[in-house]
């Protein structure tokens, strides 16, 4: 694959990003203005959670700082909370609230009903040649076992 071709890859997840962002239905679902990091953040944590500070930093690809601040803002909406750790007195784990459980619901929806209008442009044979693509992709995005980890 040549350099232009992946660069237009990259511009086309980036344009598909932003025209479901651009579609989405903000009338009828109503969702908490979130940064992109915090949403992803809750995503997590409703997905994955209760997780450690830590935990979630490595999802996220950021410092444990970064996660900490994002809990702090997550936290400070109603949406997530720091709990003791039950294997780690010394540790706490951060959880969705019932409000941040209904926030990624919806925001969930948001974003699937605009991938529904976007994809109703499509043919049949396109919708599923790009079905087929995302997953793929989703298998290259997939966390790898970390080789340094098993050989110890």
């Amino acid at each position: 694959m040549t350099r232009v071709e992946l660069e237009r890859m990259a511009e086309a997840i980036v344009r598909l990003r932003a025209e479901i962002l651009r579609r989405r239905d903000t009338e009828t679902l109503p969702a908490a203005e979130l940064t992109t990091p915090q949403a992803l953040a809750l995503r997590s944590i409703v997905l994955e959670g209760p997780l450690r500070v830590g935990a979630l930093a490595d999802a996220l690809g950021v410092s444990v700082a970064t996660a900490s601040r994002t809990v702090d803002t997550l936290a400070a909406r109603g949406l997530a909370r720091r709990q003791p750790d039950p294997a780690d007195a010394r540790a706490v784990r951060v959880c969705a609230t019932a409000r941040g459980k209904k926030e990624h619901a919806v925001r969930r929806e948001r974003f699937a009903s605009a991938l529904e209008r976007l994809l109703d442009e499509l043919s049949e044979h396109e919708r599923r040649q790009l079905a087929a693509s995302l997953e793929t992709v989703g298998r290259l995005l997939a966390p790898q076992p970390d080789v340094d980890r098993e050989a110890s």
